[in-house]
């Protein structure tokens, strides 16, 4: 696995067999496009793609906290915005209700972001959409410097049956 970017609570990496069981128990922790939930084809994009080419990809997030010893803790995933927008869109999850509100969740989000700029010098916007229920999702957009665009109606795709409305968050290169 190579690590993609440090900070002092968490570490970025490429996903790897050792993550695929906890992750695959979350639908849109490894693509956000598509629910993968089962371990045999996680593990077959795996080895086709180790979760990371230069249009999409993803990685983890696990914790540096003292004692933990490198423990998963989420998933972060980035893809084309949209054909008419020239940026990346960013989806982010932690796995476990007691590892929120520690600061993972930002430094794991700034450290992405540094990064796909770096990476994508092409890119001059990254894009986050965010249910309109998820008030912690949208304090956490904002503290790591990304503005409130507007409201996408309808625009949830977790709910086919009841979508959703979501919040556009974005940032843009300085």
């Amino acid at each position: 696995m190579t690590v993609l970017a440090d900070g002092t609570r968490v570490r970025l990496r490429t996903i790897g067999a050792r993550d695929l069981k906890a992750a695959t128990k979350h639908r849109f922790t490894l693509s956000i496009t598509e629910p993968m939930t089962d371990p045999d084809w996680a593990r077959r994009v795996l080895d086709q793609t180790g979760f990371w080419t230069p249009k999409a990809g993803a990685c983890a997030i696990e914790s540096r906290v003292e004692g933990e010893g490198g423990r998963l803790i989420g998933t972060l995933q980035f893809y084309g915005a949209g054909p008419g927008v020239h940026g990346l869109e960013i989806g982010y999850v932690l796995h476990d209700e007691d590892d929120r509100g520690k600061g993972y969740a930002s430094e794991a989000l700034r450290l992405f972001s540094n990064l796909l700029f770096t990476e994508h010098p092409e890119c001059h916007r990254l894009q986050l959409i965010i249910e309109t229920w998820n008030d912690a999702s949208a304090r956490l957009a904002e503290a790591c410097g990304y503005a409130s665009e507007g409201i996408l109606r309808k625009a949830d795709y977790t709910s086919p049956d009841q979508p959703a409305d979501c919040f556009v968050y974005s940032k843009v290169r300085d």
